[in-house]
């Protein structure tokens, strides 16, 4: 099996136009830095075709997307089948152009009558997940080699309910615990569907092994101030609930989503204990975090009731237009702590908000050369997707941040490939000429 180059994107920040979700009624409330609104995003919808063949220009042979579960159940109960036709026909272009499909089930966004009754703090959340789930491997499942349930359900957790940048924004350590209970059930549903559902394998990767897991943000924490024993604590809190949490529920191993006097313990789901339920584990990496107690100059920035800040970077250190630090090592350390797990790895996103571009040459270097040193380290890596394909709605940030391989124009939707874009490209032939090297000298 090849190893995948790809780039990632998620449907709210490209498609355009999802009227029916949590997040469009979040911008609408004016809720985003500068009453930023996603509108038409990228034009994605209507661009699909022509962004597919902008991928496989770059000598890709991966596409991670995620599908919107807003357009496929607009209402409780009413499925817009043309919708899924939609995702079907990208599916399709996908297999013209040579780019093996990664579906994301839920990437932050939600239906809005699903997040109007609790979303994953609702009952009744894993039995509506499971349904949505069957739906589309009805109409994708044989074509679809490789499928993450959830994207970064620690990041979905904290920003609705613990940092306020994300929907509904209800400051609250019980709802965090519940919807953490209510991601991993529905997982689970969703794990269970796509290993039993799924159909005959068709297209050109029916005899790609089928692989699900989730897409985990990972960090790398340390304390803000190496002699303040709080901040040691914390940190080592923080990585054992921020990044291992996930990681322990769905490989069977005890569930621990809590923090000891904050955030209260989640209880056990009991279909996920002693239960593998990933086949792959995907790391979405991007920065460290400084972990500081009680910090003063952040108390405008989070809700009176955290005692903890984090911070992405130092004034020194070489930062991202979104503050956060180039900190290449850090890839390095939470692939060995995947690793563990004994699972193969996917990067599943890895990029930097880099307006003008000039960061991402050295960005891209230097992360793959961890990238690099980790597989020749033993560990199972099998594909690495860059953070993103094009520029797109970042969320809370609105359009200014740019993160993507091909710039876009938001009044025209015009696309203009970076040098970043180039060097993407280079560093895939570089790789495949270094990999097919080793191999030939390895049979002789």
């Amino acid at each position: 099996m090849s190893f995948l180059w790809g780039a990632a994107t998620s449907s709210h920040q490209i498609e355009g136009n999802n009227v029916h979700n949590d997040w469009w009624a979040w911008e609408a409330a004016g809720r985003t830095e500068g009453g930023a609104r996603s509108g038409r995003a990228t034009d994605h919808w209507n661009r699909y075709k022509e962004d597919l063949r902008l991928a496989a220009d770059l000598g890709l042979n991966s596409y991670r997307f995620s599908v919107e579960w807003s357009r496929l159940e607009p209402e409780e109960g009413r499925w817009d089948d043309s919708a899924l036709e939609w995702y079907e026909a990208l599916v399709t272009e996908c297999e013209k152009v040579g780019l093996l499909p990664m579906l994301t089930l839920h990437h932050f966004t939600s239906p809005k009558w699903f997040a109007d009754r609790g979303g994953f703090t609702w009952s009744e959340a894993p039995a509506r997940f499971a349904e949505y789930t069957r739906r589309v491997v009805r109409k994708l499942g044989g074509r679809i080699p490789l499928w993450c349930t959830i994207n970064e359900p620690m990041v979905l957790v904290a920003g609705t309910y613990l940092g306020n940048i994300m929907p509904p924004g209800k400051f609250s350590p019980k709802l965090a615990t519940d919807a953490c209970h209510g991601l991993l059930a529905s997982h689970v549903e969703a794990y269970k569907i796509i290993h039993s559902e799924v159909g005959p394998r068709q297209g050109p990767w029916k005899s790609h092994p089928l692989g699900v897991g989730i897409a985990h943000n990972m960090l790398d924490f340390m304390p803000d101030r190496s002699w303040h024993p709080l901040e040691n604590i914390m940190a080592s809190v923080l990585r054992n609930f921020y990044n291992r949490a996930w990681l322990d529920a769905v490989t069977g191993k005890k569930q621990h989503f809590g923090v000891p006097w904050f955030v209260p313990y989640a209880p056990q789901v009991a279909s996920a204990r002693g239960r593998m339920t990933a086949d792959f584990i995907g790391v979405n990496y991007y920065t460290k975090a400084y972990v500081q107690w009680r910090p003063r100059a952040a108390a405008a920035e989070r809700p009176p009731e955290m005692p903890i800040g984090i911070s992405f970077a130092r004034c020194k250190e070489v930062q991202s237009d979104l503050q956060w630090a180039l900190h290449p090592l850090g890839l390095g350390k939470v692939l060995r702590e995947a690793g563990r797990y004994g699972l193969p790895i996917y990067i599943t996103e890895n990029g930097i908000a880099d307006h003008d571009d000039d960061l991402r040459p050295e960005f891209l270097r230097s992360h793959l050369a961890q990238m690099r040193a980790a597989k020749e380290a033993g560990l199972d890596i099998r594909g690495y997707y860059h953070w993103s394909l094009l520029d797109n709605f970042e969320w809370h940030k609105g359009f200014g941040p740019r993160f993507g391989l091909y710039q876009v124009n938001y009044d025209t939707f015009e696309r203009k490939r970076t040098r970043s874009a180039d060097l993407y490209a280079q560093l895939i032939k570089d790789y495949r000429s270094s990999a097919a090297g080793n191999s030939s000298s390895g049979s002789r």
